[in-house]
């Protein structure tokens, strides 16, 4: 039976699920604004992949996509707005020849509150049920405190000739639907607007914005992609940039935009995630080996031993491309490229005191192989060792080894992970042997996200069919939800 499949991209990793050529594929994400005039509205974003839509001939000899698209936002049972549309593919001559993909986007006004975004598409064309799909959202926007928009990633942009649905700041932004650079993609171009600022500085006084890239992995921004604007305050500053990526390896990232007063103090800060693919972009041995280690802490690391340890225990705060670096580079007899590598490594994340960051890491290292090291892994290679350095000591631990059917578990909470609050990460034991526990669980962005974490935490003694998690408690005794929503 064919399926229907739609995407959501909500500023976390794009999750795209491979289907046959004629499952219906989308990619949906919304981006909240505000008008000093008219009040909050949120810009709704929808792609759908033309190859994966039914194409049907017209009455004219053309063969068009037909969807169902239907929008409503919630405030408990009050439908407070509701769109209802069919959204058309451009018609074809002959569809063997590829059908290109189509967007829609749609604006909607909506006092302050929280609602519940509800979305339904259905291919008029198939007969399988609509895909439905909801998120909370939340308009908090007023006239007087300082806040940002969301951002919205940009396809093309050109000056506005006549006022439309994707006019904003006197621009028409096509919209890039997803947070996924695949190789093609050379640039990053990006629209977001800050509100209020004049009331926080003063009207008409000088800040700038600085845009930036950073390694979501270890929050350490990219020197090479870094750029900023000069701006006068106002009731509403917004920031059409664009980013070259062309040199920017695969991984993960963050956009970051700060607005910073003239005395280069922070104001605001807001960032987004999103993925690159650029599998030709690699780091160059060459580029280490101009590296200068004399007279610095590498260069007194003689061992080959130590080295193939220390370059290891990086993998907490590499990204992925360094982590595969220096796993061929620990592969390898040469003593004074693995120096060079360790030095620049730390270099890059502090260029005034490399040495104290490596200082400071390698006792957390040394830590972690005291409390989490096994028979057979080092303390950085355990899930606790890996969050705890990557994240640091958590600002809250739950720890529970008796209730009467889960394994043993350990719940770590974090006040704060840079952008994100109140992230939890839960351990468990399901060997109940040995010291190790295993990351079952985490709402952190990024980290294993297991949406039957509570079943398979509660299995020790029951054999759990029905994966009804609306239902499920943990059974008798269990504290496990409870102490993870604290």
């Amino acid at each position: 039976m064919k399926k229907t499949v739609i995407l959501w991209a909500c500023l976390t990793l794009l999750m795209i699920t491979q289907v046959n050529a004629k499952e219906l594929q989308a990619l949906f994400y919304q981006a909240s604004f505000f008008s000093p005039a008219e009040g909050p509205f949120v810009e709704t974003y929808l792609k759908v992949f033309g190859p994966s839509a039914e194409y049907v001939k017209t009455t004219r000899g053309t063969y068009q996509a037909s969807l169902e698209v239907t929008i409503l936002f919630k405030k408990g049972d009050k439908i407070i707005d509701f769109r209802k549309y069919n959204l058309l593919s451009a018609e074809m001559e002959d569809t063997a020849k590829g059908q290109p993909h189509f967007i829609d986007q749609q604006r909607i006004s909506l006092p302050f509150g929280v609602y519940q975004l509800e979305l339904s598409l259905k291919d008029n064309h198939s007969k399988e049920a609509p895909i439905e799909v909801s998120k909370v959202l939340a308009m908090e926007f007023n006239n007087t405190d300082i806040k940002y928009s969301d951002f919205q990633f940009i396809e093309s942009f050109q000056t506005t000739k006549k006022d439309n649905v994707l006019s904003k700041s006197g621009f028409d932004l096509v919209p890039y639907v997803g947070d996924f650079f695949p190789a093609s993609q050379n640039s990053l171009t990006f629209y977001t607007e800050l509100y209020n600022l004049d009331k926080k500085i003063g009207a008409n006084q000088d800040f700038i914005y600085k845009y930036y890239l950073e390694s979501f992995e270890t929050n350490f921004s990219l020197g090479d992609f870094s750029k900023f604007q000069r701006q006068k305050a106002s009731a509403v500053n917004p920031i059409l940039a664009t980013l070259s990526i062309a040199q920017l390896p695969s991984g993960n990232y963050n956009l970051v935009v700060e607005a910073r007063d003239r005395n280069n103090e922070l104001l605001l800060l807001n960032k987004i995630f999103f993925q690159r693919s650029n599998p030709g972009m690699q780091i160059n041995l060459n580029d280490i080996q101009v590296i200068d280690i004399t007279s610095t802490f590498a260069e007194k690391i003689t061992s080959l031993d130590s080295l193939k340890f220390y370059l290891s225990s990086l993998a907490p705060v590499s990204t992925m491309m360094e982590i595969q670096f220096a796993k061929n580079l620990s592969q390898t007899t040469d003593i004074q490229n693995m120096q060079k590598y360790l030095y620049n490594f730390w270099k890059s994340r502090n260029d005034k005191g490399p040495e104290a960051e490596w200082t400071r890491y390698k006792l957390q290292v040394s830590l972690m192989e005291e409390a989490y090291k096994t028979k057979i892994k080092h303390g950085f290679e355990t899930d606790m060792g890996r969050t705890w350095l990557k994240y640091g000591a958590p600002d809250q631990v739950e720890e529970n080894k008796h209730e009467p059917n889960a394994y043993p578990y350990i719940i770590w909470k974090y006040y704060h992970i840079g952008d994100q609050n109140n992230k939890r990460f839960l351990f468990y034991n399901p060997h109940l042997a040995g010291t190790e526990y295993i990351l079952l669980h985490s709402d952190a962005r990024g980290e294993v996200y297991n949406q039957y974490w509570l079943f398979e935490l509660s299995s020790r003694t029951t054999t759990i069919r029905n994966y009804d998690a609306t239902e499920f408690d943990g059974g008798y005794g269990s504290r496990a939800l409870e102490l993870f929503k604290r």
